[in-house]
């Protein structure tokens, strides 16, 4: 059984949280999350020894130009 995760990590890359795909409001939970520290969310799929099967970036899903 895969569990989902948004894993946060701050505009530096560094972990700040992680909210569960199974609790309500965990995706917008992260998004909030995200936009308060400037960072990304990841969705991580874990395998059954919460060990990471494969980590997307999801948000923000484009790269403004202008922000480099």
């Amino acid at each position: 059984m895969n569990n989902i995760i948004y894993r946060v990590l701050d505009r530096k890359g560094k972990y700040q949280q992680s909210y569960s795909d199974s609790i309500s409001g965990g995706y917008s939970w992260a998004i909030d999350c995200a936009n308060l520290t400037n960072g990304e969310v990841y969705k991580v799929c874990l395998d059954d020894s919460s060990n990471t099967e494969s980590s997307v970036k999801i948000y923000p899903s484009k790269q403004n130009k202008n922000d480099i």
